[in-house]
């Protein structure tokens, strides 16, 4: 069923979002409370929908980059593959410009002959489509060689086994720090630079939100300081105070991002600017950082189940959004040699694009066959074309849809936010208690949203049912919508051993037990039963909540169970709360 187009939100951000105190100016001018209405995103139109992205990640031996990419090359191959969009390789994670640039921090790939990124700006603007420059952002191996100063500084001395020297597998020596003068003095220069140059109509920042870590560098370290009063910040996630030290560099990241859109927008407004990955279901929140749209490209290997959590939450935020499909898989780990890269076959691909499309989203895939002359593959160009057809095909049925509002989901930034397990700001996080949730309800067949804090306080009263899965340090503000939504007549499912303190035994209906630690017990499934570990585990008897089953010490389903129910429901007001 075609709904009417989502609503945009026009909140005024104020309060729990805390400022970055520093004079850094690098980070100046950077908004602090700001009306979403200027966050809502832009995009290039209705009919750009079916996007080609290509890179290569020009490297100190590449000779060959840009001698098979003329016109005559290149306009044929992107007739063939029909996107409505390109984005083209522009620089990697090396930090080698596969164009000649005259930024003077900038480096070139050194054996490069010919401009690639010219070439694809020729064909594009004969054929009339949008350019995007693939850039990578943080990382950038090339700066981090020039200028060591620059680049993220470890803890000194960190625990045996804790994750540093290294962040979601990029070494520190080749990540920049965002308060460094990386930003002003290469990057934002260079994105000018390819405006002006090449008339570039937006910016895929790649290489930014999973490769930046934690900084202990002086100028970080005395902001951290400034802002929270720790004068030590924690050198891995089991320290005291690492929530606020993570927190922080995820501010000073948002503040980053901030700065490089509100420059681009400055100097030409049309040019739009996405941030591989920020405001995607694990970096949940208001969206305020100014990027124009959402994307993220999607794992090599279990892409469907990354796409089933990302659609039922990007379609929340607000802005336009896609997820990128990478075009080839392998079935071991991406470094692995002894396990070549597959293309996908197009039915593959097609079944991946429907669960983007089915919530709004738009398309685009990632080719990059390993030629590195700038040659498309034709036989692999003929592939895309009939995945470009049935994503075409399904424009008018699925563009600007929302769903129909069925069960909610929770995914409490929160929460999310006070728990980090590590270094990652993309990684670093888990969310697996929000993707269990999502994957046991779809695979029962409902219909399933998944909303933040930001989302749902907004929205509760539109769905049936609301699922809160073990978001045990969700806002009193949250809790507090949650129980009013009950008593008006929503219906709530609450799981995990410490919601009960949130939510209180009265409002479940139950009398509180002892919590057991390390525990499996054999729950009630069906016609049988299902082991379920917890860590810890919540015994609870009944007050005024009815019992549903009873926890199993044995897969037996008479023998060796315990007197504590398995689940309680309890009416409250015109609802009911199961818990």
């Amino acid at each position: 069923m075609k709904l009417n187009k989502p609503q945009r939100h026009s909140l005024i951000v104020k309060g729990n979002h805390q400022k970055i105190l520093d004079d850094d100016p690098g980070l100046a001018n950077t908004t602090g409370d700001r009306d979403l209405k200027t966050c809502a995103g832009k995009w290039h139109g209705n009919k750009c929908y079916f996007g080609l992205h290509y890179d290569l990640h020009a490297g100190v031996k590449d000779a060959k980059l840009g001698t098979r990419c003329g016109l005559a090359k290149l306009v044929p191959m992107l007739k063939l593959a029909n996107p409505d969009f390109v984005q083209a390789d522009c620089k990697g994670h090396p930090g080698y410009t596969s164009w000649f640039t005259k930024t003077p921090a900038g480096s070139t790939a050194p054996l490069l002959k010919k401009d690639a990124l010219k070439q694809w700006r020729a064909a594009t603007k004969k054929l009339g489509l949008p350019l995007h420059c693939h850039y990578s952002g943080v990382w950038d191996i090339a700066a981090g060689t020039k200028y060591p100063e620059w680049c993220v500084v470890g803890p000194e001395a960190p625990p045996a086994g804790a994750p540093f020297g290294q962040n979601a597998g990029v070494p520190l020596g080749e990540v920049m720090c965002p308060r460094s003068p990386y930003l002003e003095q290469l990057l934002i220069p260079q994105m000018i630079e390819l405006i002006d140059r090449y008339s570039v109509d937006g910016f895929w920042v790649d290489g930014d939100l999973w490769a930046v870590a934690p900084c202990y560098c002086g100028k970080c370290t005395a902001a951290f300081a400034s802002q929270t009063g720790i004068t030590a910040p924690p050198k891995a996630a089991i320290e005291k105070n690492w929530a606020a030290w993570w927190n922080f560099t995820r501010q000073s990241f948002d503040a980053y991002v901030t700065r490089y859109c509100e420059a681009v927008h400055s100097h030409r407004p049309g040019v739009l600017v996405c941030s591989n990955w920020l405001q995607t279901f694990k970096n949940p929140g208001e969206p305020k950082v100014p990027t124009d749209w959402i994307s993220g490209d999607n794992s090599h290997v279990w892409g469907m189940d990354g796409s089933r959590c990302e659609a039922r939450f990007l379609s929340t935020r607000g802005k336009p959004w896609d997820i990128m499909l990478w075009a080839f898989y392998k079935s071991h780990d991406m470094g692995d040699e002894t396990s070549p890269w597959t293309f996908k076959p197009a039915q593959m691909l097609m079944q991946e694009a429907a669960v983007l499309l089915s919530f709004g989203g738009q398309v685009q895939i990632y080719e990059n066959s390993g030629v590195r002359d700038g040659r498309l593959v034709p036989w692999r160009q003929n592939r895309l074309r009939e995945v470009g057809r049935f994503v075409k095909a399904r424009r008018s049925t699925c563009q600007d849809t929302q769903t129909i509002p069925q069960i909610a989901v929770l995914h409490s930034e929160i929460h999310l936010f006070a728990t980090p397990t590590g270094p990652s700001l993309q990684w670093g996080v888990d969310a697996s208690p929000v993707q269990g949730a999502v994957y046991a309800l779809l695979e029962n067949s409902f219909g399933v949203d998944i909303l933040d804090e930001w989302a749902l306080a907004t929205r509760a009263t539109e769905f049936p049912v609301i699922v809160v899965p073990e978001q045990d340090l969700m806002s009193d503000a949250m809790i507090d919508t949650l129980k009013a939504y009950v008593q008006a007549g929503g219906r709530l499912l609450v799981t995990g051993p410490e919601l009960l303190e949130r939510f209180g035994a009265a409002f479940l209906g139950v009398k509180a037990g002892k919590l057991v630690a390390e525990a499996t017990y054999h729950v009630p499934a069906g016609e049988g039963s299902v082991p379920v570990y917890s860590k810890p585990w919540r015994l609870i008897a009944p007050r005024a909540a009815k019992s549903l089953g009873r926890l199993g010490t044995l897969p037996l389903l008479k023998d060796g169970l315990l007197p504590n129910p398995a689940a309680t429901i309890h009416r409250v007001g015109k609802g009911a709360v199961a818990y």
